[in-house]
């Protein structure tokens, strides 16, 4: 089976051009503030946190204008029709692949009757075991067959019982049409994360999504998968109603709802006619970029796009030449989504009408503009029937007259015994989805067994590395001496323009000291402190030298400039910028641990440490890259790993992951998982050291063992090279220099 990865792999660097110039010099530090970064006072060239959010915008920047080149090639019907397919092929490798059809299982479980239609609660499954919820609207006058529509929802908690999709709904079965609507994983009746204490969610639709989302990016599949089949499966089940016409199948949706349309009218060719109200219809790689740019949740994001020349443009000209409506508000600049929406909508507009110029369908594509905030508001819906009506129809009579409008209560709408799929019927959610994934995926690893060196070919590819030639520029910003030690405050190029801050600790008892090179989620800060969290293990000999790798400490990037409420908090912030990367194919995972090796060069450049000695010391989630680094690089001497995560198979085990998205790497449990990292050092040796499950909860002695056993590939038995040591002690210091020692 073809890989995203596999997929990716050759058209990868040579898209994003990833590693050239991408800032300013030092030299031109200064200039800074005319650019209107924000300088370190006293001076410039401290000034870390602009490095990596001005290689995302120049590295952004650099793949729009190549795609754009690629459009600007595009001058007849032949080529527009063969991107079209292109972009059809290419999205649904993105996705993960079409997932089977199998027997829908479908089962009406009630009925409502309205003034002018009638609802009929459903179930049906989109896949083996996941159970859809649905309602479907049926007009109470005319005569059938009925044209359809299939109706993805927003991110409404209550999905398709939304207050304001009810009222199109409704209106549109009064018009003489069949509607499907129905609930995607993380709202309505398919909830993922419920307070046992109140029934509801835990959680923001959203953040639902991305939850269940970013397991599934590690098994090499993706959210987006799963919705757009859900929808694919919608219509298979409308085409067993005798009630509808099979070539008049139309699909609207509104905000995530809308992104969903997007995808669905350009993979799902019997849909006939498509509406997107305020959907994601901005190129992530789009106009006025500023940092993280217009990503967003786990199903609207779609990794390695952009070196493929595919953006969110794209996905529209796909629908081509099929009768498409593009609505959106411009108040949703810089509120629902980027500072720029408008001009970004304007744009993919303009692209997608292009290619349908090309195809001799110009009058199939239209774009419309509400000023009114966020929502489908009656603009939208008489915009929405008119369009429909047109296509569908055949006709379009002007505005469409609206009788009052009369919601049901949610509960009405259900259609399960309990309002939640989960408590009500036997169905995989989808964390039993990825686990029964993950089960063959490990299954597979296991049969293979694959080597150290294949396990090293596969993980540089997966983390997207590039090889780094000579020693890192570099700097050292001050120095402090203390009783016994001495503390360097530096710096070097990771890579052209992007630095690295750091401290180096020398013992002034040793001329040429052993290193340890210590990566930790606090970037060392701890260690100068007064007494340093490491004070022992300077006394006995050692040097130590930590870095904050991209993106973390004081190399966390600058909040973006732009509307009032655009990506806060900063956490939402550190999110976006791993999506970002995502969509440019290089994991923020892959460049820390690109950072980790440098450093190591770093080192190597030094005549007052002992670069051929060596130890690598990982604590907490940057413990991720320090078992990375060490196992790709062979000048590490031994490693270390305290409170580090167990295995990246816990993520899909454990539901409540706490582990922060910009650690996760694509495919990679197709391959591998941290275990064999660490058994792979051998005959290196590796100690870890109170190892956590992936809700950061302690794992005991014989726990963590299993565990490693278990996620490892080919391993029957524990490899000598490892070492476990589970402990009370708040002072790890004793164990540290037992490592040292011992190795």
């Amino acid at each position: 089976m073809t890989t995203r990865r596999r997929f990716l792999a050759a058209n990868l660097f040579a898209a994003v051009g990833f590693g050239s110039g991408l800032r300013r010099s030092f030299a031109q530090e200064k200039q800074a503030d005319a650019a209107g970064h924000n300088a370190a006072p006293g001076g410039a060239g401290v000034d870390f946190w602009n490095d990596w959010a001005d290689q995302l915008k120049a590295t952004m920047n650099r793949t729009r204008a190549a795609r754009m080149s690629t459009l600007a090639e595009i001058h007849s019907p032949s080529q527009a029709n063969a991107r079209v397919e292109m972009i059809r092929s290419r999205l649904w490798q993105l996705l993960g692949g079409q997932l089977e059809h199998g027997d829908l299982n479908a089962k009406i479980t009630g009925s409502l009757q309205g003034s002018g239609f009638r609802i009929e609660k459903l179930v049906y499954e989109s896949a083996p075991g996941v159970v859809v919820t649905a309602n479907l609207y049926l007009p109470a006058a005319g005569a059938p067959p009925y044209p359809a529509i299939l109706a993805p929802v927003g991110h409404s908690d209550n999905g398709k019982a939304y207050r304001p999709y009810q009222h199109l709904y409704q209106n549109l079965a009064r018009q003489g049409y069949v509607v499907l609507a129905y609930d995607p994983w993380g709202q309505g009746e398919r909830l993922q994360y419920i307070n046992p204490k109140t029934g509801h969610s835990l959680m923001e639709p959203t953040d639902e999504h991305s939850m269940a989302g970013r397991p599934m990016m590690l098994l090499g599949q993706s959210l987006a998968q799963y919705f757009t089949w859900d929808g694919i499966r919608g219509v298979d089940y409308l085409l067993t109603r005798t009630e509808v016409d099979s070539k008049r199948i139309g699909c609207t949706g509104q905000s995530g709802g809308g992104t969903m349309t997007m995808y669905l009218a350009a993979l799902e060719p019997r849909i006939a006619a498509a509406v997107v109200n305020e959907g994601n219809t901005e190129n992530v790689a789009g106009p006025q970029y500023e940092p993280p740019g217009a990503v967003d949740d786990a199903e609207q994001d779609l990794v390695g796009m952009l070196p493929l020349h595919l953006d969110r443009g794209d996905i529209l000209a796909a629908a081509a030449p099929k009768p498409l409506l593009i609505c959106y508000t411009t108040h949703d600049r810089g509120e629902t989504y980027s500072p720029v929406y408008d001009v970004a909508t304007q744009e993919v507009y303009r692209e997608a009408a292009a290619v349908y110029k090309l195809l001799g369908a110009e009058e199939k594509i239209l774009l419309t503009a509400s000023h009114l905030p966020h929502g489908l508001d009656y603009t939208n819906r008489q915009h929405t029937y008119r369009w429909f009506n047109r296509w569908l129809k055949g006709h379009d009579d002007g505005p469409v007259a609206e009788p009052a409008f009369t919601p049901f209560a949610d509960t009405q709408l259900n259609a399960t015994r309990t309002g939640q799929v989960v408590t009500s019927l036997p169905s995989r959610s989808s964390a039993q989805v990825d686990r029964d994934r993950l089960a063959l995926l490990m299954k597979t690893r296991k049969a293979q067994a694959p080597d150290a060196n294949q396990l090293r070919s596969a993980l540089i590819s997966l983390l997207a590395l590039k090889a780094a030639s000579g020693p890192p520029a570099s700097q050292v910003l001050s120095t402090t001496v203390h009783p016994g030690m001495t503390i360097e405050q530096f710096f070097f190029e990771t890579e052209p323009n992007v630095r690295a801050p750091g401290w180096l600790l020398r013992p002034t008892s040793v001329e040429r000291p052993a290193v340890v090179l210590y990566l930790a989620d606090d970037c060392g800060h701890s260690l100068v402190e007064d007494p340093g969290s490491c004070d022992r293990l300077l006394a006995a000999g050692y040097a130590i030298c930590s870095i904050a790798p991209r993106g973390l400490g004081i190399a966390r990037p600058r909040f973006p400039r732009g509307g009032p409420n655009y990506y806060t908090p900063i956490s939402i912030v550190a999110e976006r910028y791993a999506w970002a990367w995502l969509a440019l194919g290089a994991p923020v995972a892959g460049q820390r641990v690109h950072d980790a090796i440098r450093a190591i060069d770093y080192l190597s450049t030094r005549t007052d440490v002992n670069a051929t000695q060596v130890r690598v010391l990982g604590s907490g989630s940057v413990a991720v890259a320090a078992q990375m680094a060490a196992f790709l690089d062979k000048r590490v001497n031994s490693l270390l790993l305290d409170r580090s995560l167990v295995s990246f198979a816990a993520l899909v085990q454990t539901p409540n992951y706490s582990l922060d998205f910009s650690w996760f790497v694509p495919e990679i449990l197709q391959h591998m998982d941290l275990p064999d990292l660490a058994a792979g050092l051998a005959p290196r040796s590796c100690w870890i050291r109170n190892s956590i499950d992936a809700d950061g909860a302690p794992l005991d002695h014989s726990t963590v063992k299993q565990r490693f056993l278990e996620a490892s590939s080919g391993h029957q038995e524990l490899p000598g090279n490892l070492h476990f040591i589970v402990e009370s002690s708040e002072d790890p210091q004793t164990t540290y220099l037992d490592w040292l020692r011992s190795t």
